[in-house]
């Protein structure tokens, strides 16, 4: 009675880890990208898909009415859709730069929607980007919404 049970689960595992590292295995839909974000931080963004990984890196010097930022984020792209041209991504990371006048450090959160066009190398995002400053002045700012448009390249 016992190794039928633990047939069961054995199978129920491997369904749910099957299932689990099909989201995780979708190769990247470019390579890299620049462009321009417009909204409480405006400025030029960068992103970098990791070969064959559903991760990117994004960079980007913005301004707000802080002052100038330089930050650096990881994004994973969860498959929500089965659709290559619409990418669900979170992720977090750090900024520097003035805040009030003075140099700060903190965190940033992102979490965002990007459709990719079919014909042009184009992607348009809208996103959320929450701050946290930790040094010199300890501050928040939640209100950081955005919306870019980026230019498809390889290298």
């Amino acid at each position: 009675m016992k190794s039928a049970k633990v047939k069961i689960i054995n199978r129920i595992a491997v369904v749910v880890l099957m299932s689990a590292t099909s989201m995780l295995l979708s190769a990247q839909p470019y390579e890299h990208s620049v462009g321009v974000r417009a909204g409480y931080s405006s400025g030029i963004v960068y992103k970098a898909f990791f070969r064959h990984r559903p991760t990117a890196i994004e960079g980007g010097l913005l301004y707000n009415r802080h002052g100038f930022s330089l930050n650096a984020l990881a994004e994973f792209h969860p498959e929500l859709f089965r659709n290559k041209r619409i990418l669900v991504y979170v992720g977090g990371g750090a900024f520097g730069g003035s805040w009030e006048d003075d140099f700060s450090l903190g965190l940033a959160g992102v979490a965002g929607i990007e459709y990719i066009l079919r014909d042009l190398p184009l992607s348009f995002s809208a996103d959320w980007k929450p701050m946290l400053n930790l040094y010199r002045n300890f501050e928040y700012d939640l209100v950081d919404f955005g919306v870019s448009i980026r230019y498809h390249f390889k290298i």
